[in-house]
């Protein structure tokens, strides 16, 4: 079987979205403020072996440290993973309902975006995003967005704040991007654990290296 070293030095799939854009829509009216503090719970008892240390490999848990870009001689990391989302449903049933309080907010799936891939430690392989949503679909003026995989029923997000899209789209914060789904997902009645598990993976211009736990559920 590869190892993932060699793995690195293949690409698999190419492809990478366009960044054009138009106007960035207003948030839906009942779209949630994400300006406020949430209120930190304590992260679930199942996850007590991903805390404390840093998680530097991504074969020690089912989590992803970055989402890559292929390259002409392999992979290579583009953003880190900030939020790691609990589920109460498993595999693909899970990462839908993750994507669906998203739908709730008024959130555009799929949108307008760069294609990028993660590591699956159980098959040893790159595998293109999952789920994708955005505020607007194409983000002219800037957005919220976020990139999800779902690995042993653990949903792993990258959120952002994007740039806008002329001439490219960018990073203007994950930090914000962050602190955006803490908010939206609270306000569903998820259970959010800010800066819990250390993933060791920070990155200008403003990731601390730490990602919130969100759990579905009272």
């Amino acid at each position: 079987m590869p190892t993932r070293r060699s793995l690195l030095r293949k690409v698999g799939v190419t492809g990478v979205g366009t960044a054009a854009g138009v106007a960035l829509l207003p948030s839906p009216p009942d779209a949630t403020d994400p300006s406020g503090t949430v209120e930190a719970t304590e992260p679930p008892a199942e996850i007590a072996d991903w805390l404390g240390e840093p998680i530097t490999d991504e074969d020690d848990a089912p989590i992803g440290r970055y989402h890559y870009e292929p390259t002409s001689d392999g992979f290579r990391p583009t953003a880190p993973f900030n939020v790691v989302l609990l589920p109460e449903a498993d595999g693909e049933r899970g990462l839908e309902r993750v994507m669906s309080v998203l739908d709730d907010e008024g959130w555009v799936r799929s949108p307008e975006e760069y294609t990028r891939f993660a590591w699956d430690r159980e098959t040893e392989a790159y595998v293109r995003q999952q789920a994708t949503a955005a505020q607007t679909y194409y983000g002219t003026s800037g957005r919220r967005h976020v990139r999800c995989w779902s690995f042993e029923s653990v949903v792993s997000m990258q959120a952002h704040e994007d740039t806008g899209a002329r001439p490219k789209h960018g990073i203007a914060s994950y930090r914000r991007g962050r602190e955006t789904v803490e908010a939206i997902f609270e306000a569903a009645g998820w259970r959010v654990s800010p800066g819990a598990i250390n993933l060791a993976n920070e990155k200008g211009p403003d990731h601390d290296g730490f990602a919130t736990v969100i759990t579905e559920g009272p």
